[in-house]
Formats: structure tokens, C-alpha cells, sequence
């Protein structure tokens, strides 16, 4: 089971030669309109404003302080790796959608 959609993986598993995450996030433009979750619909605005001040200072904070740049709403490297590890053992893979969605909350 991973968190994002078959056609994020069909797209990101064109991409043979990419062994770092730096070098995955330079094709973030070409995922994004398959996994990125932009909209919080299902709070309330009130909340929605503390979710997303909350959320940015955490981001700031592992960009920053810690020098690890990541997008917590955006599948990464790993995900990308485990759906070629389940394609090259011949298991099932369960698509789970983004992991902030209506479906999924």
C-alpha cells in the first residue's frame, strides 16, 4: 500500500536514474498535478488557518535548522522505491490516493 495514485507511479517510474531526493524534487513540476493536495476543504476556515501556520513553521523549521529540504505533501523517493520493489517481486500494489484528501480523512 502506498499513499499516492497509479498515475503518479506511471509517470515517476520513467524516471530510471534518479538516486537522490534533491534530484527527485526537480521533476516535482511534472508529478505535482498527480499527488500534490493543495485544498483542505473538509475544516473549517478557522482551523484551516492554524493547520497551515503550524504546518509551515514545521516545514521552516526542517528547511532551515535542520538542511533537509521536504515537501510533506508531495510522495518522495521512498514511495517511488517501494512501488519498484513491489514491481520487481511481483506483489500487489494498493494505490491509497494523497494522503491529506476527503477520502482518506
Amino acid at each position: 500500500m502506498v499513499q499516492t495514485n497509479a498515475e503518479w507511479w506511471n509517470t515517476a517510474q520513467m524516471l530510471q536514474f534518479v538516486d537522490s531526493q534533491e534530484e527527485f524534487n526537480s521533476y516535482g513540476k511534472y508529478l505535482d498535478k498527480y499527488s500534490l493536495f493543495n485544498s483542505f476543504s473538509m475544516w473549517n476556515p478557522g482551523r484551516a488557518f492554524i493547520f497551515w501556520g503550524r504546518f509551515y513553521m514545521y516545514s521552516a523549521l526542517f528547511n532551515n535548522h535542520y538542511k533537509i529540504p521536504f515537501n510533506f505533501l508531495r510522495p518522495g523517493l521512498e514511495i517511488k522505491y517501494a512501488c519498484e520493489e513491489a514491481t520487481n517481486v511481483g506483489s500487489k500494489t494498493y494505490f491509497l490516493g494523497a494522503e491529506f484528501n476527503g477520502e482518506t480523512w
